[in-house]
């Protein structure tokens, strides 16, 4: 399956074209809701978003579920996309709910964000390796973000449940979830603690070169990594 949704923001409100599975709806304000049509994704599915803001303007985009990578009947990985283009002043907030790659899937996901002088971002991802009594599939994901028409942030995570080495100690060390948070923009100061510890949990802050900084965290537990996460995006 092939799908590529559009939302823009301006000063007249949210414009969207859904394109099943990929569907978009206002929830409320600024928040918008990606909402499943279909199960999946599956191998070989390709699906997008592309967001516009317009200056000044602000959305909240969020998903009603969270998402459930599958082996599907077709070879290869499933495809994610989203590409997000942000006007000055305005305020792009990404905080959908976990991905779940289960055995046998692979995704491949991919966040690009460029910023606009004066331009903020918040972007989450947490991605569960396999449901319960799984080792998890095989995902791939790419931030990159620029400001200003200068590269801010371009990151890789690589995780694989079956893989020995990226599941063992220099790897995952065996967690089962995985966050990332990037706070990104012009006024964005570093957080006062850089890393922390604790029975299954570990994270780290690392500043960026400009304005913003990300978060890394692992966990036996989903709330676990989302309790790191809404710390630092909320600071």
């Amino acid at each position: 399956m092939k799908a590529r949704a559009q939302l823009t923001v301006d000063a007249c409100g949210p414009r969207w074209r859904s394109a099943a599975p990929v569907v978009v709806r206002p929830t409320g304000g600024h928040r918008i809701h990606l909402v499943q049509a279909a199960g999946g994704p599956l191998g070989g599915d390709d699906l997008a978003l592309d967001v516009h803001l317009d200056a000044g303007c602000a959305v909240h985009l969020r998903s009603a579920a969270a998402t459930v990578v599958q082996a599907g009947r077709c070879a290869g990985a499933a495809l994610w996309a989203v590409t997000a283009s942000v006007a000055q002043d305005a305020f792009f907030d990404w905080q959908p709910e976990p991905t779940i790659v289960c055995d046998g899937a692979e995704l491949h996901s991919r966040i690009s964000v460029s910023l606009q002088r004066g331009a903020r971002a918040v972007l989450r991802e947490v991605v569960v390796l396999g449901r319960a009594g799984q080792r998890g599939g095989r995902f791939t994901g790419k931030l990159a973000v620029d400001l200003d028409g200068a590269p801010l942030l371009a990151h890789t995570m690589l995780l694989d449940g079956a893989d020995p080495a990226l599941a063992g100690p220099a790897g995952t060390g065996g967690a089962g979830v995985i966050g990332m948070l990037a706070v990104v923009g012009e006024g964005i100061g570093v957080p006062p603690h850089d890393a922390g510890e604790g029975p299954g949990l570990r994270w780290a802050c690392t500043p960026l070169d400009g304005p913003g900084h990300l978060v890394l965290a692992l966990a036996d537990r989903v709330t676990n990594v989302i309790r790191i996460l809404d710390h630092f995006a909320a600071a």
